[in-house]
């Protein structure tokens, strides 16, 4: 082998380290977006099947109007009563 040889073998060698470490850069950026997409689908999923809670509604004009007139017909009464 001679002194040039390993000038090339050198130079090849340097570029597939720097290949190799770009390729583990790029890697590790994976792994990472991987993580965050897990995560968000994570929290996506637990959103869908607990939706938010509603407050209930309180009670229509209806109850309010037989609640009136069952208080209006006793007292009605109660004052037949008094007579």
């Amino acid at each position: 082998m001679t002194y040039r040889d390993d000038d090339g073998h050198a130079a090849r060698a340097n570029a597939l380290i720097d290949e190799i470490a770009e390729l583990e850069r790029q890697k590790l950026s994976q792994a990472t977006t991987e993580q965050r997409l897990e995560a968000a689908k994570r929290e996506l999923s637990t959103l869908q099947v607990h939706p938010p809670a509603v407050p209930p509604k309180g009670p229509g004009v209806i109850a309010h109007l037989l609640v009136f007139g069952g208080t209006a017909t006793a007292a009605y009464l109660g004052y037949l009563l008094l007579i």
